[in-house]
């Protein structure tokens, strides 16, 4: 009779074996401007790399799943969970080994039901080696009207804050699993559809928050989230879509709303200000989601607009394009 014992020890080892192999050399793509990659009409909203693992996480809009992409191109599925909808925002936490993924329904998915459509705000936590569940996050009770959970990002701790376009508020999900609002402003609504999109988590104590409809930056302090104070631009971020803050210095925005490209921001005074110090135009459209991969950033040319337009042919060849 096998003991349980033994059969820890053995699930155990197996874990690590496969944790090894995919952890490689975990060097960023080398000789290559792109990473094409084919998965059927998946429409991959967002994208977050992982270092330890070597490979790329991305979601899906169609069909509520996450899958992995290799530096060679290779689509992978990952996870199929009956609770996703529409997967959103992707985040990989390797210090944790936890993947953390934004569940909405915006109406085009192969799982879109009208009990869901336009208020649906989860939140699911997975083992980023395995991908099993570990926890589950209906964060649309918490405030009344529309919802679209979209983007996340993570603080040294482990909490996560979670944008909502629709409401729109910022959440929190602390690590004991309690969730609550966490930040709400008349400053983050002025019209309907898309407010609050990317979020970036700043090792200064605060987050970096964009909105798609207006093109405003805000800064929100975490020890206190009634002080939120507009970023000065030179110019509109109109079409904000995710962001990624590699240091304390550059934020890596990709703006679409048929502009398409990926924008460095810096800043010298903490955010008060930033301005453009760099722009990259899209080899697809719609960029999305942009992630440090290495020394450098990767943007996700994620084609959205073919899924939207119902008079457009549907797609299945999305690319990662080096920033």
């Amino acid at each position: 009779m096998i003991s349980r014992t033994l059969l820890a020890g053995v699930a155990a080892i197996s874990i690590l074996i496969s944790s090894m192999a995919f952890a490689g050399s975990a060097a960023p793509p080398v000789g290559k401007s792109e990473i094409v990659f084919t998965a059927d009409k998946n429409y991959s909203e967002s994208a977050s790399w992982s270092s330890k693992q070597n490979r790329f996480f991305v979601g899906s809009v169609t069909h509520g799943t996450v899958g992995t992409v290799t530096q060679d191109g290779k689509y992978k599925p990952f996870i199929e969970d009956d609770k996703l909808v529409s997967t959103i925002g992707i985040l990989v936490d390797d210090a944790r080994d936890t993947l953390w993924v934004a569940n909405s329904d915006p109406g085009a998915g192969t799982r879109t039901a009208a009990a869901t459509q336009g208020t649906l705000a989860g939140i699911a936590k997975y083992d980023a080696i395995t991908g099993k569940r570990l926890a589950y996050y209906d964060l649309g009770p918490l405030t009344e009207g529309p919802h679209f959970a979209n983007d996340l990002a993570l603080d040294d701790e482990g909490n996560a804050y979670v944008t909502d376009s629709f409401a729109p508020v910022i959440y929190k999900i602390d690590t004991t699993g309690k969730t609550s609002i966490f930040a709400q402003s008349p400053l983050f609504k002025d019209a309907e559809g898309f407010n609050l999109n990317g979020i970036a988590y700043h090792k200064g104590g605060y987050l970096l928050v964009g909105k798609y409809n207006s093109g405003d930056l805000f800064k929100v302090t975490i020890s206190n989230p009634t002080d939120i104070r507009r970023v000065e631009l030179a110019g509109s971020l109109k079409g904000a879509d995710g962001f990624s803050l590699p240091d304390g210095e550059r934020l890596y925005v990709a703006v679409n709303l048929g502009i398409d490209k990926t924008i460095e921001l810096v800043s010298t005074d903490d955010w008060k200000t930033a301005k453009v110090a760099r722009e990259v135009k899209s080899v697809q459209s719609m960029p999305t989601a942009p992630t440090k991969v290495g020394n450098a950033v990767w943007v996700l040319n994620s084609r959205l607009d073919t899924l939207f337009n119902p008079k457009a042919d549907k797609v299945s060849d999305f690319t990662l394009q080096k920033f």
